[in-house]
């Protein structure tokens, strides 16, 4: 159950991003071809790229902390004893998951802050923007909690 419910999130973010990414660069195509053929800039164009590429890139986070695909430092954890590359393996899921929970936790309080206040371009409530920082951290908790779990089966 835990497993599917895990794989059901991973591949909603995963699909999310690959969209994000898709509208970004079709909205980047749109605005230089407005801007260079039709002498016309689109307001909100520039607005949209910036606030998806916030999205995409937060919600990568945790989608490369649970493939293990961030940069490490192997040539440094290679050299040491099995016990102490465990231990420093486990610190470092326990301070992945203490940054996801301390940023989650002041992203909210900005969130009802931004919430009085919209994008010039989009009109776009400021508390959906950071709205993106909030659920990547939110998700890079969730990660940490399952590589712990599965840290403690096996």
């Amino acid at each position: 159950m835990f497993h599917r419910f895990n794989a059901w999130i991973d591949r909603i973010v995963q699909w999310l991003v690959v969209i994000l990414f898709i509208l970004m660069v079709i909205v980047g195509g749109m605005q230089v071809f407005n801007r260079f053929i039709l002498n016309k800039s689109l307001s909100w164009s520039e607005e949209f790229q910036k606030f998806s590429h916030i999205w995409i890139i937060f919600l990568s986070i945790p989608l490369g902390y649970a493939k293990n695909s961030h940069i490490g430092m192997e040539m440094f954890a290679s050299k040491l004893p099995r016990p102490l590359k465990k231990f420093l393996s486990l610190l470092i899921d326990i301070l992945w998951g203490a940054f996801g929970l301390f940023i989650a936790r002041y992203t909210y309080r900005i969130m009802q802050i931004a919430r009085t206040q919209t994008s010039p371009g989009l009109d776009l409530r400021m508390d959906w923007v950071y709205a993106g920082l909030f659920i990547g951290m939110a998700y890079l908790v969730l990660v940490t909690l399952r590589r712990l779990v599965n840290r403690r089966k096996g």
